[in-house]
């Protein structure tokens, strides 16, 4: 059974852009995918709908935001109501998701797969991308394997089934499919800050188990400062 501790931590914090890098990691990426007006995106882990109203509202685009946390799709469902651009939030899983192969024009997950059954989400993004579709996803990275027990560790803190290197991630997308694929360490695309995972404001957090979830986090960033990291993968679905 997975631990969604942490995913619970973040949902009750409800803290937009959460995910390592930040906005100006979004904004970055973005501008890398060159996304065209009027395109259709999914952004897959959605959460507060931060990203996804950015993106409808700047790009004027036909953005799509899932989450499978119900307390987050009802902020980001509050979120788009006042929005200009009035983007799509869906409660669906990134296993499942609930649209016809062939769909988007782009895919953006957040700091969101390595949470996943890689093995279900990954084929998912494949199948709903139309041909020569883009996708970019920010991944929980190791720098190397750490030992078993470190390794298990990390994993139980943050309710991942396995931590991966870069080569993994990378054959990961290339298994599915996935062709130009490019990786980079987000300070290759944008100066941001030197944090390895995001750090959160807990002054409206107070409850015993979010106080034992933090500690456990900001333990993590200090342990494996050198080999916990992440990192920005880009990619494309082949032409027809």
């Amino acid at each position: 059974m997975p631990n969604h501790r942490y995913i619970d931590f973040l949902a009750k914090l409800a803290v937009d852009n959460a995910h390592p890098g930040g906005h100006g990691l979004t904004e970055a990426i973005i501008e890398q995918l060159s996304i065209r007006k009027n395109s259709s995106l999914l952004d897959v882990g959605c959460g507060t709908g931060a990203t996804t109203v950015f993106i409808a509202e700047k790009l004027h685009a036909d953005v799509t935001g899932i989450d499978l946390h119900p307390g987050m799709v009802k902020r980001a469902k509050a979120r788009a109501a006042v929005s200009t651009s009035a983007p799509k939030i869906v409660l669906a899983s990134a296993e499942q998701l609930p649209f016809e192969s062939n769909y988007f024009d782009y895919l953006l997950s957040e700091s969101v797969t390595a949470f996943t059954d890689v093995s279900l989400s990954v084929p998912e993004y494949y199948r709903v991308l139309k041909p020569e579709g883009q996708l970019a996803a920010i991944e929980m990275t190791v720098e190397k394997q750490p030992n078993e027990q470190d390794k298990r560790l990390i994993e139980s803190v943050y309710g991942v089934s396995d931590v991966r290197t870069e080569n993994e991630w990378l054959s990961i997308w290339k298994s599915a499919g996935f062709i130009n694929l490019k990786s980079f360490h987000a300070n290759e695309i944008k100066t941001h800050s030197g944090d390895v995972l995001p750090t959160y404001n807990l002054t409206s957090i107070i409850d015993e188990g979010a106080i034992e979830v933090w500690l456990e986090h900001m333990q993590m960033m200090q342990k494996f400062k050198d080999v916990l990291t992440y990192r920005v993968f880009t990619m494309s679905k082949p032409s027809d």
